[in-house]
């Protein structure tokens, strides 16, 4: 089931970022990996009140478990364009989850676009599988690799 961002998810799903984060990319230092962490709590909590006061620049949809509350996956989209982060837990992936967080995404949109360093073969996989094709890269210093840039005609 999809639903909108919660405060009381933050925690859950930064946590299960970072999981998901060091996991995917082997090459990267965990420590770049929790500075990351950090940072997306700050900005997903930021996000969240913003949009209580302001609907709309930012948008989150969480994936959870019929039954149960606990955030199993997440979609942020901003500028109504960019697909910031989309990643599912661990015990829910290969059932679909992922295709319904990136259908709501595509949702009412004309194109999407992605950034996802060169080693996350699996997410490079993910996004050709839904339409994305590679339209640019640029070296990242911070992970020592490149970023590709991903683009999706929805329409």
């Amino acid at each position: 089931m999809l639903r909108p961002l919660q405060e009381s998810d933050i925690e859950r799903l930064s946590q299960l970022w970072l999981h998901l984060a060091c996991t995917s990319h082997p090459s990267v230092p965990v420590k770049f990996w929790v500075d990351q962490a950090k940072a997306l709590r700050g900005q997903l909590t930021a996000q969240y009140r913003a949009s209580k006061a302001q609907p709309g620049q930012v948008t989150h949809w969480v994936y959870t478990r019929p039954g149960n509350d606990t955030a199993e996956g997440l979609v942020t989209i901003s500028d109504n364009l960019r697909v910031e982060t989309i990643f599912v837990s661990p015990g829910e992936q290969g059932h679909g989850v992922g295709s319904e967080l990136m259908a709501q995404a595509k949702f009412g949109r004309m194109q999407l676009e992605a950034r996802i360093l060169e080693e996350n073969l699996r997410g490079r996989y993910f996004l050709q599988q839904h339409g994305f094709s590679e339209a640019e890269r640029q070296f990242n210093t911070a992970a020592n690799q490149d970023e590709i840039l991903m683009n999706c005609r929805v329409a």
